[in-house]
This record gives C-alpha cells, sequence and structure tokens, in this order.
C-alpha cells in the first residue's frame, strides 16, 4: 500500500511540474494610429520629428506640440494611449507601413515590429513611422524593431 500511495503521489508531482510555463504565450495587442483616430492623413509624409533614424515615445500633450510639426494636431487622449514617434531613412521607395505590437506573457513588456514595405522606385525617402498603443505602465519597457521588407 505504501508503494502505490508513493507512485501515485510521484505521479501527481511529475504532471505538475510539467504544466506550469507551458501556457504563457506571448500575444499581439491591438494598436491604433492618428489616421484612425484622429483623421489625420498621409501621416509618414506630412508629420514631421526632429530625428533621424531613431524613435521615441511620447506621453503628454506639451510634448506633441512642441515636438511634432505638420497637418496633423489633434488633442490625443494620453490618458488612454502613448505615441511611438520615429524616424527612418531608407533607400528606396516606401508602399506602405504597418505595425504589430506583442506582448511579452513574462514579464508584460511590450515589442513594437514596425514593417515598412518598399518597392523598387529610387525614391529616398525619410519617412515618420508612429502607432499610438495602449497607456504602458512605469515599470513596462518598450522595445521596437524595424524591418524592412523587399
Amino acid at each position: 500500500m505504501k508503494l502505490k500511495t508513493l507512485i501515485l503521489f510521484a505521479l501527481i508531482f511529475a504532471l505538475q511540474a510539467c504544466v506550469t510555463d507551458d501556457q504563457c504565450i506571448d500575444y499581439t495587442i491591438d494598436l491604433t494610429s492618428l489616421e484612425e483616430e484622429y483623421n489625420c492623413e498621409n501621416t509618414k509624409n506630412q508629420l514631421d520629428i526632429n530625428l533621424s533614424d531613431e524613435n521615441i515615445i511620447i506621453n503628454n500633450q506639451d510634448d506633441y506640440n512642441e515636438l511634432v510639426s505638420g497637418n496633423c494636431q489633434p488633442e490625443i487622449d494620453f490618458n488612454k494611449y502613448d505615441l511611438v514617434i520615429g524616424k527612418k531613412n531608407l533607400s528606396n521607395g516606401n508602399d506602405s507601413i504597418h505595425y504589430e505590437l506583442i506582448k511579452n506573457c513574462t514579464n508584460g513588456n511590450l515589442h513594437l515590429k514596425v514593417f515598412f514595405y518598399q518597392n523598387d522606385t529610387s525614391v529616398a525617402p525619410s519617412l515618420t513611422y508612429h502607432a499610438l498603443i495602449p497607456k504602458m505602465s512605469d515599470q513596462q519597457i518598450l522595445n521596437i524593431e524595424i524591418i524592412i521588407v523587399d
């Protein structure tokens, strides 16, 4: 009887050990843009910020008004969003920019992938990219990855 009980406890312990972190899967979070939320147009060409191949996170209206110029000057809901904005110098023409925001299930940090879909034209633009992401906590870290798709 003691042997059966010992085997049963060993089996239960082994099964619990296998279940711990297997359920943690990173997941995509919805994000939006100035075009979608505030009806801005052609922001990759019409917005400007004094950056070169870098980005920043803007989390208040005063910083937005001071740092960003162009034809899109909305009152952004910074209680709801943080604005990730940057510039990218490209070697050929651009068709579109797409974004994917992923949340790490282990530590809650964010990873923003910015995809530049290129074309064969010889125009070498410097484009402004941006994403309105859900308001980050003070402890969250955002990593940004630029991906050029030819």
